[in-house]
Protein backbone atom coordinates (compact mmCIF):
# COMPACT_ATOMS: atom_id res chain seq x y z
CA UNK A 1 0.00 0.00 0.00
CA UNK A 2 1.44 3.35 -1.00
CA UNK A 3 1.54 6.20 1.49
CA UNK A 4 -0.03 9.60 1.00
CA UNK A 5 2.17 12.67 0.99
CA UNK A 6 0.07 15.81 1.40
CA UNK A 7 1.21 19.39 1.26
CA UNK A 8 -1.08 21.99 2.79
CA UNK A 9 -0.86 25.30 0.99
CA UNK A 10 -2.85 28.51 1.13
CA UNK A 11 -4.84 29.17 -2.03
CA UNK A 12 -3.46 32.02 -4.09
CA UNK A 13 -4.00 33.68 -7.39
CA UNK A 14 -1.57 32.79 -10.15
CA UNK A 15 -1.68 35.94 -12.20
CA UNK A 16 1.75 35.79 -13.77
CA UNK A 17 2.00 34.85 -17.43
CA UNK A 18 2.42 31.17 -18.21
CA UNK A 19 6.14 30.32 -18.49
CA UNK A 20 7.41 29.82 -22.00
CA UNK A 21 6.73 26.23 -23.05
CA UNK A 22 4.45 25.51 -20.09
CA UNK A 23 0.96 24.22 -20.96
CA UNK A 24 -1.85 26.67 -20.37
CA UNK A 25 -4.18 25.76 -17.50
CA UNK A 26 -7.19 23.65 -18.42
CA UNK A 27 -9.25 25.95 -16.18
CA UNK A 28 -8.40 29.46 -15.00
CA UNK A 29 -10.71 31.49 -12.77
CA UNK A 30 -9.78 35.08 -11.96
CA UNK A 31 -11.65 37.15 -9.39
CA UNK A 32 -14.76 35.07 -9.96
CA UNK A 33 -17.93 36.29 -8.29
CA UNK A 34 -21.61 35.39 -8.45
CA UNK A 35 -24.84 36.77 -7.05
CA UNK A 36 -28.35 36.01 -8.27
CA UNK A 37 -29.81 39.50 -7.86
CA UNK A 38 -28.35 42.99 -7.99
CA UNK A 39 -28.80 43.44 -4.26
CA UNK A 40 -28.96 39.75 -3.34
CA UNK A 41 -26.45 37.79 -1.24
CA UNK A 42 -23.06 37.03 -2.74
CA UNK A 43 -22.81 33.32 -3.59
CA UNK A 44 -19.19 33.25 -4.80
CA UNK A 45 -16.58 35.89 -4.10
CA UNK A 46 -13.06 36.51 -5.38
CA UNK A 47 -12.23 32.98 -6.50
CA UNK A 48 -8.82 32.64 -8.16
CA UNK A 49 -8.02 29.14 -9.31
CA UNK A 50 -5.97 27.29 -11.89
CA UNK A 51 -6.35 23.61 -12.72
CA UNK A 52 -3.57 22.05 -14.78
CA UNK A 53 -4.25 19.82 -17.78
CA UNK A 54 -4.81 16.25 -16.65
CA UNK A 55 -5.19 17.19 -12.98
CA UNK A 56 -7.80 15.55 -10.73
CA UNK A 57 -9.14 18.21 -8.36
CA UNK A 58 -11.78 17.62 -5.67
CA UNK A 59 -13.94 20.43 -4.33
CA UNK A 60 -15.30 20.20 -0.79
CA UNK A 61 -17.58 22.40 1.26
CA UNK A 62 -20.75 22.57 3.28
CA UNK A 63 -24.14 22.44 1.61
CA UNK A 64 -24.97 25.77 0.01
CA UNK A 65 -21.40 27.01 -0.22
CA UNK A 66 -21.57 27.39 -4.00
CA UNK A 67 -19.76 24.27 -5.23
CA UNK A 68 -22.40 23.38 -7.80
CA UNK A 69 -22.73 27.02 -8.86
CA UNK A 70 -18.99 27.16 -9.45
CA UNK A 71 -19.16 24.01 -11.56
CA UNK A 72 -22.08 25.41 -13.58
CA UNK A 73 -20.11 28.57 -14.32
CA UNK A 74 -17.09 26.59 -15.51
CA UNK A 75 -19.41 24.49 -17.67
CA UNK A 76 -20.92 27.60 -19.21
CA UNK A 77 -24.39 26.84 -17.83
CA UNK A 78 -24.38 30.02 -15.74
CA UNK A 79 -22.61 33.36 -16.09
CA UNK A 80 -20.53 34.97 -13.35
CA UNK A 81 -21.34 38.49 -12.21
CA UNK A 82 -17.66 39.31 -11.70
CA UNK A 83 -14.30 38.04 -12.86
CA UNK A 84 -13.23 35.86 -15.75
CA UNK A 85 -13.45 32.18 -16.70
CA UNK A 86 -11.12 30.44 -19.12
CA UNK A 87 -11.55 26.78 -20.09
CA UNK A 88 -9.38 24.77 -22.48
CA UNK A 89 -10.43 24.72 -26.12
CA UNK A 90 -13.25 22.22 -26.49
CA UNK A 91 -14.87 23.16 -23.19
CA UNK A 92 -16.21 20.91 -20.46
CA UNK A 93 -18.57 17.97 -20.17
CA UNK A 94 -20.69 17.63 -17.05
CA UNK A 95 -21.77 14.54 -15.11
CA UNK A 96 -24.45 15.00 -12.44
CA UNK A 97 -25.65 12.92 -9.50
CA UNK A 98 -28.65 11.78 -11.55
CA UNK A 99 -27.59 9.79 -14.62
CA UNK A 100 -30.59 11.26 -16.54
CA UNK A 101 -30.51 8.60 -19.24
CA UNK A 102 -33.30 8.55 -21.81
CA UNK A 103 -35.37 5.57 -20.65
CA UNK A 104 -36.52 4.48 -24.10
CA UNK A 105 -32.95 4.17 -25.42
CA UNK A 106 -30.47 1.40 -24.71
CA UNK A 107 -27.17 2.17 -23.00
CA UNK A 108 -25.45 2.15 -26.39
CA UNK A 109 -27.96 4.48 -27.98
CA UNK A 110 -27.75 6.90 -25.05
CA UNK A 111 -24.02 7.19 -25.72
CA UNK A 112 -24.58 7.36 -29.48
CA UNK A 113 -26.97 10.27 -28.97
CA UNK A 114 -24.22 12.22 -27.19
CA UNK A 115 -21.91 11.55 -30.13
CA UNK A 116 -24.53 12.74 -32.61
CA UNK A 117 -25.53 15.87 -30.68
CA UNK A 118 -21.89 16.67 -29.97
CA UNK A 119 -21.17 17.05 -33.66
CA UNK A 120 -18.67 14.21 -33.84
CA UNK A 121 -19.12 13.99 -37.59
CA UNK A 122 -19.14 10.21 -37.40
CA UNK A 123 -21.38 8.11 -39.58
CA UNK A 124 -24.09 6.02 -37.92
CA UNK A 125 -22.01 2.80 -38.04
CA UNK A 126 -18.99 4.70 -36.68
CA UNK A 127 -21.08 6.17 -33.86
CA UNK A 128 -22.26 2.70 -32.94
CA UNK A 129 -18.68 1.39 -32.88
CA UNK A 130 -17.45 4.37 -30.85
CA UNK A 131 -20.31 4.01 -28.34
CA UNK A 132 -19.38 0.37 -27.82
CA UNK A 133 -15.74 1.38 -27.32
CA UNK A 134 -16.73 3.91 -24.67
CA UNK A 135 -18.97 1.43 -22.87
CA UNK A 136 -16.03 -0.97 -22.88
CA UNK A 137 -13.89 1.76 -21.30
CA UNK A 138 -16.30 1.80 -18.34
CA UNK A 139 -16.55 -2.03 -18.32
CA UNK A 140 -20.14 -2.08 -19.53
CA UNK A 141 -19.93 -3.37 -23.09
CA UNK A 142 -21.93 -6.47 -22.18
CA UNK A 143 -24.89 -4.29 -21.16
CA UNK A 144 -24.91 -2.16 -24.30
CA UNK A 145 -28.38 -3.27 -25.42
CA UNK A 146 -30.05 -2.93 -22.02
CA UNK A 147 -32.35 -0.03 -21.20
CA UNK A 148 -31.85 2.08 -18.06
CA UNK A 149 -34.54 0.26 -16.04
CA UNK A 150 -32.60 -2.96 -16.55
CA UNK A 151 -29.43 -1.49 -15.07
CA UNK A 152 -28.38 -0.96 -11.45
CA UNK A 153 -27.69 2.54 -10.16
CA UNK A 154 -23.96 2.01 -10.50
CA UNK A 155 -24.34 0.74 -14.06
CA UNK A 156 -26.44 3.77 -15.00
CA UNK A 157 -23.71 6.04 -13.68
CA UNK A 158 -21.17 4.15 -15.79
CA UNK A 159 -23.32 4.82 -18.85
CA UNK A 160 -23.49 8.48 -17.84
CA UNK A 161 -19.69 8.53 -17.59
CA UNK A 162 -19.37 6.96 -21.04
CA UNK A 163 -21.81 9.55 -22.37
CA UNK A 164 -19.73 12.37 -20.84
CA UNK A 165 -16.56 10.92 -22.38
CA UNK A 166 -18.34 10.74 -25.75
CA UNK A 167 -18.37 14.52 -25.88
CA UNK A 168 -14.57 14.46 -26.26
CA UNK A 169 -14.17 17.53 -24.05
CA UNK A 170 -10.79 18.08 -22.38
CA UNK A 171 -12.43 18.88 -19.03
CA UNK A 172 -14.87 16.66 -17.13
CA UNK A 173 -16.92 18.27 -14.34
CA UNK A 174 -18.54 15.85 -11.89
CA UNK A 175 -21.17 17.07 -9.43
CA UNK A 176 -21.51 14.44 -6.67
CA UNK A 177 -21.99 11.66 -9.24
CA UNK A 178 -21.78 8.80 -6.72
CA UNK A 179 -23.62 10.34 -3.75
CA UNK A 180 -26.77 8.22 -4.13
CA UNK A 181 -24.93 4.89 -4.38
CA UNK A 182 -24.19 2.38 -1.63
CA UNK A 183 -20.66 2.28 -0.22
CA UNK A 184 -19.48 -0.83 -2.08
CA UNK A 185 -20.80 0.35 -5.46
CA UNK A 186 -19.30 3.78 -4.86
CA UNK A 187 -15.91 2.25 -4.08
CA UNK A 188 -16.03 0.18 -7.27
CA UNK A 189 -16.84 3.28 -9.29
CA UNK A 190 -13.95 5.12 -7.62
CA UNK A 191 -11.67 2.45 -9.06
CA UNK A 192 -13.30 2.75 -12.49
CA UNK A 193 -13.04 6.53 -12.48
CA UNK A 194 -9.38 6.45 -11.46
CA UNK A 195 -8.63 4.00 -14.24
CA UNK A 196 -10.53 6.04 -16.85
CA UNK A 197 -8.80 9.22 -15.70
CA UNK A 198 -5.36 7.68 -16.06
CA UNK A 199 -6.19 6.18 -19.46
CA UNK A 200 -7.81 9.27 -20.98
CA UNK A 201 -5.79 12.08 -19.40
CA UNK A 202 -8.93 14.16 -18.82
CA UNK A 203 -8.85 17.12 -16.46
CA UNK A 204 -11.41 16.35 -13.74
CA UNK A 205 -13.07 18.63 -11.19
CA UNK A 206 -15.07 16.49 -8.77
CA UNK A 207 -17.55 18.00 -6.29
CA UNK A 208 -18.34 15.94 -3.19
CA UNK A 209 -19.52 16.24 0.42
CA UNK A 210 -17.54 13.13 1.31
CA UNK A 211 -14.08 13.99 2.65
CA UNK A 212 -12.77 10.43 2.31
CA UNK A 213 -13.97 10.31 -1.27
CA UNK A 214 -12.06 13.51 -2.03
CA UNK A 215 -8.84 12.20 -0.46
CA UNK A 216 -9.32 8.81 -2.15
CA UNK A 217 -9.58 10.36 -5.62
CA UNK A 218 -7.92 13.75 -5.84
CA UNK A 219 -4.46 15.01 -6.52
CA UNK A 220 -5.64 18.24 -5.00
CA UNK A 221 -8.42 18.92 -2.50
CA UNK A 222 -9.91 22.40 -2.25
CA UNK A 223 -12.05 23.51 0.70
CA UNK A 224 -14.69 26.18 0.17
CA UNK A 225 -16.13 28.48 2.81
CA UNK A 226 -19.79 29.47 2.92
CA UNK A 227 -21.59 32.79 2.66
CA UNK A 228 -19.94 33.72 0.38
CA UNK A 229 -18.11 30.83 -1.23
CA UNK A 230 -14.35 31.25 -1.29
CA UNK A 231 -11.50 28.77 -1.56
CA UNK A 232 -9.94 28.91 1.89
CA UNK A 233 -7.70 25.85 2.06
CA UNK A 234 -5.87 23.54 -0.31
CA UNK A 235 -4.17 20.18 0.05
CA UNK A 236 -1.92 18.79 -2.66
CA UNK A 237 -1.58 15.01 -2.57
CA UNK A 238 1.35 13.26 -4.20
CA UNK A 239 0.19 10.81 -6.83
CA UNK A 240 1.87 7.63 -5.62
CA UNK A 241 -0.52 5.15 -7.17
CA UNK A 242 -4.08 4.00 -6.43
CA UNK A 243 -5.44 4.57 -2.92
CA UNK A 244 -8.00 2.65 -0.94
CA UNK A 245 -10.74 4.57 0.84
CA UNK A 246 -10.28 2.43 3.99
CA UNK A 247 -6.50 2.88 4.15
CA UNK A 248 -4.97 4.50 7.28
CA UNK A 249 -3.30 7.12 5.11
CA UNK A 250 -6.59 8.25 3.60
CA UNK A 251 -8.14 8.21 7.07
CA UNK A 252 -5.43 10.38 8.62
CA UNK A 253 -5.67 13.14 6.02
CA UNK A 254 -9.48 12.90 6.04
CA UNK A 255 -9.52 13.62 9.78
CA UNK A 256 -7.44 16.75 9.26
CA UNK A 257 -9.59 18.03 6.39
CA UNK A 258 -12.80 17.21 8.27
CA UNK A 259 -11.67 19.38 11.18
CA UNK A 260 -11.16 22.34 8.85
CA UNK A 261 -14.56 21.68 7.27
CA UNK A 262 -16.20 21.64 10.72
CA UNK A 263 -14.60 24.98 11.54
CA UNK A 264 -16.05 26.47 8.37
CA UNK A 265 -19.49 25.09 9.15
CA UNK A 266 -19.37 26.38 12.75
CA UNK A 267 -18.16 29.77 11.56
CA UNK A 268 -21.20 30.14 9.33
CA UNK A 269 -23.77 28.44 11.58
Amino acid sequence: MSTITAARVAPKARTEADPVGAPAPAIRLTGLGKRYAHDGPVVLDGIDLEVAPGEFTCLLGASGCGKSTLLSIVAGLEKPTAGAVEVADGGAAVMFQDASLLPWLTARRNVELALRLGGSGLSAPSRRARALELLDVVNLADAAEKRPHELSGGMRQRVALARALAQERPVLLMDEPFAALDAITRDLLHEELQRVWRETGRTIVFVTHNVREAVRLGQRVLLMSSRPGRIVREWQIADEGPRRIESPQVGTLSIEITEHLRREIRRNA
